[in-house]
């Protein structure tokens, strides 16, 4: 029986093209077929696309890019990382984590939008107070928030809450593209401990909104589980290492964007969502 894998039907591909003449293949057109297939572009490898944004790559050839999600490797949208920067940090790791946070899953959010939340969410003084992170969940959204200090000697000391387990990390790492590496691997690691989900909030007339949108890969349309809140799950010792997610009960949709990183949901079926609920992709 022949096995038929991704290499297997790249291949016939290729060799259907090059036989599209009638004539046999030449070694040298065979080594051509040999060669598409085992390139990167052939095996849907990401490549880098310097003058493209992230958000924009994979929907240049849908005939309609509104109705094509465009998710993430892990095929869920990007999760928001609010950070807060101490004075003395300079550009070298906030810059490396921008640039590369997508390559983890995670969008860091705009800092003026952070900034802006800070101020107008009453207790964000401390952000280890547990009424701010929240606030911070529902808007900006943020699944994590990271808190970054000058700790000398170049390098940085790390806080991170976890929103959605409500969990706090430390780290310290070097103020340096090593230390935007190792970072982003931890907090990519942190993300990937629950599923994608949003809190939704009451906006103007009493719509529904998340602090997701199209930059986050979240297209227009998608269907989306309105969840009870769920639970962490806890080790013997009490440290959380994961996430279980409430109960379906009932189905919501992104009715549109609204701006870059906000939608607007509507229900569909069951439940309709609150802001007690969580919304998750539906399956």
């Amino acid at each position: 029986m022949i096995k038929f894998n991704s290499r297997t039907l790249l291949l016939s591909g290729a060799l259907a093209a090059f036989g599209l003449s009638g004539c046999a293949l030449t070694d040298t057109e065979a080594k051509q077929a040999m060669d598409i297939v085992d390139s990167p572009t052939a095996l849907n490898t990401p490549q880098a696309e310097w003058d493209t944004p992230f958000w924009e790559r994979g929907n240049r050839a849908a005939a309609d890019e509104r109705q094509a999600p465009s998710f993430t490797r892990r095929d869920a949208p990007l999760a928001n990382v609010a950070i807060v920067l101490d004075d003395g940090i300079d550009d070298t790791l906030p810059e490396a984590l921008v640039a590369r946070a997508s390559e983890h899953g995670m969008l860091v959010l705009p800092k003026g939008m952070v900034q802006d939340a800070l101020t107008h969410t009453p207790g964000c003084d401390d952000l280890a107070g547990e009424a701010c992170r929240s606030a911070l969940a529902v808007y900006p959204g943020a699944r994590l928030v990271v808190k970054i200090d000058a700790a000398g000697g170049g390098q940085a000391a790390v806080r991170v809450w976890d929103t959605a387990l409500n969990k706090e990390l430390e780290e310290r790492v070097g103020n340096n593209d090593q230390g935007a590496a190792r970072l982003l691997e931890s907090l990519g690691s942190q993300v990937a401990a629950a599923e994608w989900s949003m809190r939704p909030f009451v906006g103007e007339g009493d719509a529904l909104y998340i602090a997701a949108g199209r930059v986050h890969g979240l297209a227009e349309g998608t269907e989306l589980d309105v969840r009870e809140p769920g639970r962490a799950v806890r080790t013997p010792t009490g440290q959380v290492v994961a996430w279980r997610a409430g109960e379906v009960i009932g189905k919501a949709r992104v009715a549109e964007w609204v701006g870059a990183t906000l939608s607007r949901v509507e229900p569909v079926s069951g439940t309709a969502p609150t802001p007690t609920h969580r919304l998750s992709l539906a399956p």
